[in-house]
């Protein structure tokens, strides 16, 4: 059985992970390919949601995320050190634990939403089937009827979307080129590579209207 543990990423791509670091801590850790695909490999919630969608702390401590986050890092690039980008106001603007740090992403929230949206209207984006809290985040992702006061802008609404920050943070410190939207039946030459080395099916994205469509 394919779990986190026994996937093998190639040395070409490169790991890369976003977190959000509020009351709700959540994070996410991504591979990009080459070809700028973009697999979410593991998710790092110190929440969950029940079944009416309320969200609830774990009881997990700031010092056991980290560690948790850190660790997991540390199985993907085999490195001592790590980081993960996080929004420029985020609390932890030192190394928080030995080996471990966050980088302050200074792109606006719209901007990492809008190519985040690229990703997955082109099909560029993939989640690991055991992924549970980012899917449900990327269905319950809302926008505003009407465009901000004084902007013209359409901007996410900030909630339900602590792992998935992780994600947007991620996609926008990667740079790629226009994506042209994915012809439907033709697949991509590194992710069947993949996909056929651990007999895996990639789970799609969801299909929310303000994340993969026009």
């Amino acid at each position: 059985m394919l779990t986190a543990d026994n996937l093998r990423i190639p040395k070409s791509w490169e790991i890369l992970a976003g977190a959000d670091t509020g009351t709700y801590l959540g994070g996410a850790i991504c591979a990009i390919d080459p070809d700028y695909e973009l697999y979410v490999l593991e998710e790092f919630p110190n929440y969950h949601y029940t079944g009416d969608g309320t969200i609830e702390l774990t009881g997990m401590t700031v010092s056991e995320w980290l560690l948790w986050f850190r660790s997991r890092m540390h199985r993907w690039t085999g490195q001592s050190r790590n980081f993960a980008w996080a929004d420029a106001n985020t609390p932890f603007k030192t190394e928080v634990i030995k080996g471990f740090r966050f980088k302050m992403n200074r792109k606006p929230l719209e901007l990492r939403t809008e190519i985040t949206r690229e990703y997955t209207r082109s099909g560029r984006l993939h989640l690991m089937p055991w992924l549970k809290v980012i899917p449900y985040e990327m269905e319950e992702a809302e926008w505003p009827e009407h465009e901000s006061v004084g902007s013209g802008k359409m901007q996410r609404l900030k909630k339900k979307d602590h792992c998935l920050d992780g994600v947007e943070h991620v996609a926008s410190r990667r740079p790629h080129p226009k994506f042209r939207l994915e012809t439907p039946g033709k697949a991509k030459t590194m992710r069947e590579q993949l996909a056929r080395r651990h007999g895996m099916t990639m789970k799609p994205p969801a299909q929310d209207p303000h994340l993969g469509q026009n």
